[in-house]
């Protein structure tokens, strides 16, 4: 069962240790889309259950011992931080994988998913992480000002504009 905790900053964290086996993975997506939730952060959830599957994938087949940590951790406001420790040592960064083979993009997901992500060396062990934000809010645009569904019908319009205004220009010019 997740243990509720605080962190040394006072930031609130859900943690729990669970085999070093592939079923861990469903139990660390359920833990973390719960504590998104209860935050208030719900829209984070899909965002934050690929991020631990991935994480978790990756201490499975790659760490030592029978045991993982996952933590999540609200990290300000709008931010979230899963995070899974495991008793492997810091290996090199993600590199290119042979396009054809089955796996090896899942840090290369994570980087394209996260806020950001990282390694601690925890000299025993380490501890993968990745930050999830909240966008943020949108003012809404001036209503009189058109918007359009795509960059190509703003430059169509754009270029409408330009050319009703040359049009304009030169028959005033003519006189």
């Amino acid at each position: 069962m997740p243990r509720t905790l605080e962190t040394a900053d006072g930031a609130p964290a859900v943690t729990e240790s669970l085999p070093r086996m592939a079923a861990s993975a469903s139990m660390a997506r359920d833990m973390v889309c719960q504590a998104v939730e209860t935050w208030g952060l719900a829209g984070l959830g899909d965002s934050a259950t690929l991020l631990v599957t991935e994480l978790v994938a990756n201490a499975v087949m790659h760490a030592r011992g029978n045991v993982i940590r996952v933590t999540v951790t609200r990290v300000a406001q709008r931010r979230v931080r899963v995070a899974v420790v495991d008793r492997a040592p810091v290996s090199e960064l993600p590199r290119p994988s042979d396009p054809l083979a089955e796996g090896g993009r899942g840090l290369f997901l994570v980087e394209a998913v996260s806020a950001g992500w990282g390694v601690d060396d925890l000299g025993w062990g380490k501890r993968v992480w990745a930050d999830l934000q909240v966008p943020a809010v949108v003012e809404s645009p001036d209503p009189s000002v058109p918007i359009y569904s795509s960059p190509s019908a703003q430059v169509v319009y754009v270029l409408i504009v330009l050319a009703v205004a040359a049009a304009i220009f030169v028959t005033a010019a003519r006189g």
